[in-house]
């Protein structure tokens, strides 16, 4: 069977989406299928922190404005219109990828979300429900995601929990953490508020981010992180991530750190709640601050509780998010579109 995975931003992006493609890319390739990974030579604010070679191996990879998609199956990044940049031959089997929360915010976001992404969402607002009925069938990572379409498949995103998992121990100072871009959609302002408002207050806690460099005297940059063992590491050795993200399809940073035995402060948005998972929440800058210390004040003080609070936060992801029940699921969905009926 040949399948296409189709990607709306370059690979080399390095995003939690072309992080998801290229690994299923490799499942896929190792069960035996052809598999060819497609993208738009695009990246928001031209970032380019992955060589696509180095994580496909010998998958073929192509970058284009247009391609021809000559498969069974192709699997395409949705945004409006997509399928005019990724044009289908006969008998393929198209399948729309929801991987950007932006189409089910309540209100459209400020342009620091990104002009590529508000004119998206103002599309999908008027033209959604006929684009999406194009597709033969449409793919939701999260059961908060509600689209009308008469095939919808819900399967999660994955982590592979024998790579995210405890390989250091914390830290000796308390050691906040945020995985991502440096961005408005994943709260990267309300992280640097936290930092500040805590380091003026005179706590000594050290604060490090991973995807972006030193930010002023408070927050310690790592860069970009391309192996998921060394990230790993990352996690593991923090005592809390903080993930204050006001938007997502998922929130994969979520998982991977409680996979590594690190718990997580985030929003209590739908998508965030729908997960199922110990997570703490917090709203504003001061409850986040306030959570920080109330997880230092756990860790210094009741060590096992805090123990009890990390391990629960590795089971759940384990029974729900694994790699290799979630890949099951997703070549399941695949080769029963592969054939229309």
């Amino acid at each position: 069977m040949r399948i296409s995975l189709c990607l709306h931003t370059s690979l080399a992006y390095g995003g939690g989406g072309e992080k998801w493609a290229w690994s299923v890319a490799k499942y896929l390739k190792e069960r035996g299928y052809e598999v060819i990974v497609r993208a738009l030579p695009y990246t928001p604010h031209g970032r380019r922190v992955v060589d696509p070679a180095k994580v496909l191996g010998d998958i073929p990879y192509y970058e284009a404005w247009i391609h021809t998609v000559d498969a069974d199956v192709a699997y395409i990044f949705y945004n409006p219109f997509a399928y005019t940049f990724f044009k289908c031959t006969k008998n393929c089997t198209r399948i729309a990828g929801m991987h950007s929360n932006v189409y089910f915010l309540p209100r459209t976001p400020p342009i620091t979300y990104g002009i590529p992404a508000v004119i998206a969402r103002l599309l999908y607002k008027v033209i959604g429900l006929a684009d999406l009925s194009l597709y033969d069938a449409v793919h939701v990572v999260n059961k908060a995601i509600r689209v009308r379409h008469p095939r919808v498949f819900y399967i999660p995103l994955f982590i592979d929990t024998n790579t995210y998992r405890p390989l250091e121990k914390k830290q000796d100072k308390f050691t906040v953490l945020f995985v991502g871009r440096p961005s408005w959609q994943k709260g990267w302002d309300i992280f640097v508020q936290v930092a500040k408002i805590l380091k003026k207050r005179g706590v000594d806690i050290e604060f490090l981010c991973v995807g972006c460099t030193t930010h002023g005297p408070f927050i310690r940059g790592l860069g970009y992180i391309d192996s998921n063992r060394e990230l790993a590491k990352v996690y593991s050795s923090a005592h809390v991530t903080l993930y204050p993200s006001r938007s997502d399809t998922f929130g994969l940073v979520m998982a991977e750190s409680l996979a590594c035995c690190t718990p997580v402060i985030t929003t209590p948005i739908e998508t965030h709640m729908s997960l199922e998972l110990p997570l703490i929440y917090a709203s504003t800058v001061e409850e986040f601050a306030e959570k920080v210390l109330e997880v230092k004040e756990l860790y210094e003080k009741r060590p096992e509780d805090y123990q009890r609070l990390a391990d629960m936060g590795r089971r759940a992801v384990v029974e729900r998010y694994d790699a290799k029940k979630v890949l099951q699921m997703f070549e399941s969905m695949i080769v029963s579109l592969a054939v229309k009926p």
